[in-house]
């Protein structure tokens, strides 16, 4: 499991035509990062939440301190799934992560979550321990596209996500062919995150009439899109 590693993060809520502006922009003065295949690639998350539904809650309330796990794979990649728990704590947070065999991420999808109590790997003690006592089950899928930008100074990352769906047939989770709704009302999220500091002048290069921040997230949003 990954150390925590405290970052900013600023997401905007874009429409089509700024995102088109901002792809054309970026792609002039940023290289992609080093996942991207092309210009993007997909991203396949499921999310957890307790019984009582506490991190959509915590999402729709604004709390200053929150958290959540998911399992997420990319380009429809199911040799490479991860298990991730991402932490809000006021203006940073953090994300840990640890690698899932794909039968163990069918087992954690029915709830088969035991062969996790005696695992050495602390995320996912983490889990069984949340998952036992809260009663984590799986909630919604969430999958897009993301164009992705990175550079050295500030370790900066800018993405731009677009084409969202939802389900919440979570059992399709790991099926290419799952069935998704489209999220109509948001055409792209434009994400900034970076260490310590964002460099000026990519400050400005973002810069466009919409970017006001937000408090979008895509769980909370997805969760109403497949209520």
């Amino acid at each position: 499991m990954e150390e925590k590693f405290y970052r900013h993060e600023y997401k905007h809520e874009i429409s089509e035509l700024s995102k088109q502006i901002l792809m054309k922009r970026l792609r002039k003065l940023l290289p992609h990062d080093e996942h991207v295949i092309g210009t993007h690639y997909h991203i396949s998350s499921l999310y957890f939440d307790n019984i009582e539904d506490e991190a959509y809650y915590d999402n729709q309330d604004g709390n200053a301190v929150r958290e959540k796990f998911r399992i997420r794979y990319y380009n429809q990649n199911l040799n490479f799934i991860r298990l991730e728990k991402k932490v809000k704590e006021y203006n940073a947070g953090y994300k840990l992560s640890t690698m899932l065999t794909k039968d163990e991420a069918e087992k954690m999808i029915k709830g088969d979550i035991f062969f996790l109590k005696d695992s050495q790997d602390p995320l996912k003690q983490d889990f069984y321990v949340n998952a036992r006592t809260k009663l984590l089950k799986p909630k919604v899928i969430v999958a897009y596209d993301r164009e992705a930008f990175a550079y050295k100074m500030g370790n900066t990352r800018v993405t731009l996500d677009y084409n969202m769906k939802a389900s919440n047939r979570v059992h399709d989770f790991l099926k290419p062919e799952a069935v998704m709704h489209r999220e109509s009302d948001v055409a792209c999220v434009l994400e900034v995150k970076y260490d310590t500091y964002l460099p000026g002048w990519i400050r400005e290069l973002v810069q466009i009439a919409e970017t006001t921040s937000c408090g979008h997230s895509k769980y909370m949003i997805s969760r109403m899109l497949t209520t």
